[in-house]
């Protein structure tokens, strides 16, 4: 069989199957002091080899097998030798940045503004291209075995992967003193699916709230930063304090406490997704600018939350996602006249002279599910409709009935997440 007709065969397969990415973690406790300082070498190598592959001319003809490569220290060029860095690995850095470069281009002929790829000061990832050369796997043990290091690495989170899943290529991934593999697996699609109610349900973002819902269930939560780690930041950033090893000490304890807190920001991403994703087949939600919010008045409100990850999350792994235009005046808009009314931001009822009354992000969010459910595309396979049979007068609001599945989900986020409840202008909080 000739090398085309197995890359056809190979995609033909890849159809049917499905991409996932697992994370598994290296125990930097059972490691030696040499290992460590080896792959210590293979980021600060593979440093070194970017930029000089970025420094080429042209990187299609770049010679991946050299063993040294020329860095600027200064005002002066140095030689430096690659003694841990594989030939795959090379391959693979070299790659990525081509990948990279053509996507870019691909993006400047569209008409979007691009700039060039720069140097970098530290690599965070190292590409393993083949799955049983570049790295192996020893699941009865939990080793694996990365080309170029002679110590097997003890890893944890082995087991998650399936015995029938196809291993492809892996990442091998720095943060702090911690290291990660990131291996892609492809597993055949479950025949069983998952039987979601046919419920819709409307969005509405916000800074002080972070999420409405149209059934009337308010989400409030926020991660801040730590004492500590502001003042670290404090520490670090002094004018007058030179660059010395304890100051390298420090900037990777505040890397550490910022990995914490992305970590319980994901934490709640992920629950708050899940609930909504699996009780409502339906979500409706307005396309918000977050890079807008952030240049506001309200940057450490967005910070300290993940709405911009809900926002992109809904958008791909919900049934059927209908986004509204981020200019519909939802705050505005009475649903049961049509009357725009400006409120102020200390305003939290909203109040029509036609004697609507109700709390405005309750409002808005059952104004975003209205608006959508009027343009609603439904995905069948292969063709999308846009024909959906509703009414398009204004009605009449009612509150829904709030799902016990859905409480239940939600009182998991305690001790991060301050959930609050909001039913018939009661606040009830949990």
């Amino acid at each position: 069989m000739s090398r085309k007709e197995s890359i056809k065969l190979t995609k033909d397969k890849r159809k049917s199957q499905i991409c996932k990415v697992y994370q598994i973690k290296v125990d930097y406790s059972k490691l030696s002091k040499h290992t460590r300082n080896q792959l210590k070498s293979l980021f600060i190598e593979g440093k070194w080899l970017y930029n000089s592959v970025l420094n080429f001319e042209d990187i299609k003809f770049y010679d991946t097998k050299t063993k040294e490569v020329s860095i600027k220290v200064k005002d002066t060029f140095e030689t430096r030798k690659l003694n841990t860095l594989s030939a795959q690995m090379k391959q693979g850095i070299k790659d990525r940045i081509f990948c990279s470069i053509l996507n870019l281009s691909k993006k400047k002929q569209k008409g979007y503004r691009v700039g060039r790829l720069k140097f970098t000061s530290k690599l965070y990832c190292i590409p393993l291209k083949q799955f049983n050369n570049t790295y192996k796997l020893d699941k009865e043990h939990n080793f694996i075995k990365l080309q170029g290091i002679k110590q097997k690495l003890k890893v944890s989170g082995l087991s998650q992967i399936p015995d029938t899943a196809e291993l492809a290529n892996s990442n091998f991934i720095q943060q702090g003193t911690d290291y990660f593999f990131h291996i892609t697996t492809y597993q055949d699609q479950d025949k069983v699916e998952k039987s979601i109610p046919d419920k819709e349900i409307g969005i509405d973002f916000g800074c002080e709230t972070q999420l409405t819902l149209s059934n009337g269930i308010k989400l409030t939560y926020q991660v801040p930063a730590s004492k500590k780690l502001k003042r670290l930041d404090r520490k670090i950033q002094k004018k007058n304090r030179p660059q010395s090893k304890n100051k390298i000490k420090d900037k990777l304890k505040r890397e550490k406490l910022y990995q914490k807190l992305n970590n319980k920001k994901k934490d709640i991403k992920n629950k708050i997704v899940s609930c909504l994703v699996n009780n409502f087949q339906t979500i409706v939600f307005q396309d918000e600018s977050v890079k807008a919010w952030h240049s506001g008045n309200h940057g450490k409100k967005i910070q300290n939350t993940a709405i911009g990850g809900i926002i992109r999350d809904l958008k791909h792994k919900s049934h059927t996602p209908i986004i509204v235009n981020k200019f519909f005046p939802s705050t505005q808009l009475c649903p049961q006249c049509g009357i725009k009314n400006k409120l102020s931001l200390n305003e939290r009822i909203y109040s029509c002279e036609c004697g609507y009354t109700e709390d405005r992000d309750v409002k808005s969010a059952k104004c975003i599910l209205t608006e959508g459910l009027k343009t609603k595309k439904v995905h069948t396979s292969g063709s999308i409709t846009s024909k959906y049979k509703i009414p398009t007068e204004r009605r009449e609001f009612k509150p829904r009935e709030i799902e016990t599945s859905v409480l239940t989900i939600f009182s998991n986020i305690e001790n991060i997440v301050n959930v609050s409840f909001c039913r018939n202008s009661q606040l009830l909080s949990c």
